[in-house]
């Protein structure tokens, strides 16, 4: 579709300088204050009715959300870093995140279409090989960084949301743009999920840049498979703490945790398909001549289908306090988020081939490609399937500077521009396809 209606150089220039400040003021899953108030004064600027804060979580399916001193001096940062109070106010408590409508002048369906607006706990390089530390845009936030796209895909969201709203008098039905938080550790698509948004949507469509290695942009995939299924645990061990001179007199929780860790990696992978455990955290301890008294861990588990990892997470859960008992300590295992594997509809994914066949900027199609990896909005897909509806999950192809999650990653800002594209392509023609 030729957009003659909007000056797309210039809006990619807008966009890409959104992404920028995204990037430069990073915030982890459920602390996304200052990203959403900025989300949400966009899509003011364009007279969009916009929905966030307690009404569109399930706050019992708000899962692994930081604790309470976490959060407040997220709060507080945020309130620092933008000058809009009174939405960050709304969100207190970790209700990131907002939903807007674009209703079309034509009868037809309701699209979703999903993008993600959280960071990772990455430190990011600061070497003048790397892009935003070269020129300027390097995370301020330390600890986190957008390792991901997420940035990337928050300014899609708002572009997407800046074409279509110029183009309403030939929208066939609706759109309903949903900016997620917490899709790192598969964390916030429940509460939303639950909240009953998606259940009427026609079709829904999500996307992530990169994934695909060594692609040239303009490489765009309709849809995916290979979404395993993961579990999200964090583990606290409890032990006794004595002078190391008298190490009969304690329970060394460190012990019990370095235990647990490399048996959780020794874990027998299943016969019947990929499967995976990772520890990714583990901190203990208080001095040098104490007995640990406590230690805690973060891991995940996956597997190609849900009884795969559910074989991988009961393994875990034996070997945690397995451990634990070993050392005479005891295991507090917290669930902190999952989500499930999916596949993609094919008759969607038909037609929005056809439909990006003449979309500015779309140079390759693949009809499927293997995610291997976990992603949050296999529940928004889920639930939409399960109403009646269709969905997919497109993957938009880019030269990867470094993987993804690592503190040298960064994107091509040209998928930025064509993300919006091809989004808003898909919502105005789709009806027809």
């Amino acid at each position: 579709m030729n957009f003659d209606r909007i000056d797309m150089e210039a809006l990619e220039k807008e966009l890409i300088a959104l992404r920028r400040e995204f990037h430069t003021c990073p915030e982890a899953g459920w602390t996304e204050f200052r990203t959403t108030a900025r989300i949400i004064e966009e899509l003011e600027k364009l007279g969009l009715p916009v929905q966030y804060g307690p009404e569109i979580h399930v706050r019992e399916k708000m899962y692994g959300l930081p604790d309470d001193a976490a959060l407040e001096a997220c709060y507080a940062r945020a309130l620092e870093e933008t000058n809009r109070k009174d939405l960050v106010e709304k969100m207190r408590g970790g209700y990131t995140g907002c939903l807007a409508m674009i209703e079309g002048e034509l009868p037809g369906p309701t699209i979703g279409i999903r993008v993600d607006i959280d960071c990772n706990e990455v430190d990011e390089s600061s070497s003048d090989l790397h892009k935003p530390a070269a020129e300027g845009f390097a995370s301020l936030h330390k600890g986190l960084m957008h390792a991901c796209g997420h940035d990337a895909h928050t300014a899609i969201g708002i572009g997407t949301a800046k074409i279509l709203s110029a183009y309403r008098d030939k929208l066939h039905g609706k759109v309903l743009l949903v900016f997620q938080p917490g899709e790192e550790g598969l964390r916030g698509a429940a509460s939303l999920t639950a909240a009953g948004h998606f259940s009427k949507c026609d079709y829904f469509l999500g996307a992530h840049v990169g994934i695909l290695k060594n692609q040239e942009v303009g490489t765009i995939a309709v849809s995916a498979h290979g979404f395993l299924s993961s579990t999200k645990l964090d583990a606290v061990f409890h032990g006794v703490p004595a002078h190391a001179a008298t190490p009969d007199e304690g329970k060394n929780a460190l012990a019990a945790a370095a235990t647990a860790a490399l048996n959780l990696l020794a874990i027998p992978r299943h016969q019947q398909g990929p499967s995976r455990i990772n520890v990714g955290t583990l901190h203990a301890g208080s001095g040098r001549n104490v007995i640990p008294e406590w230690a805690s861990m973060s891991l995940e588990t996956r597997g190609k289908n849900g009884e795969i990892n559910a074989f991988m997470e009961e393994s875990a859960r034996r070997v945690l306090e397995a451990s634990a008992a070993m050392y005479g300590c005891t295991c507090d295992i917290r669930f902190m988020g999952s989500a499930g594997s999916i596949d993609c509809d094919p008759a969607l994914a038909h037609k929005v081939k056809r439909i990006l066949a003449d979309v500015d900027g779309v140079k390759k199609i693949l009809e499927d490609v293997d995610f291997n990896g976990g992603e949050d909005v296999t529940t928004m897909m889920r639930d939409v399937q399960e109403h009646g509806g269709k969905a997919t999950e497109m993957v938009i192809g880019m030269p990867l500077t470094a993987p993804h999650h690592n503190g040298f990653f960064d994107v091509s800002e040209e998928v930025i521009g064509l993300g919006a594209r091809v989004f808003a392509s898909i919502a105005l023609e789709i009806d027809e396809a």
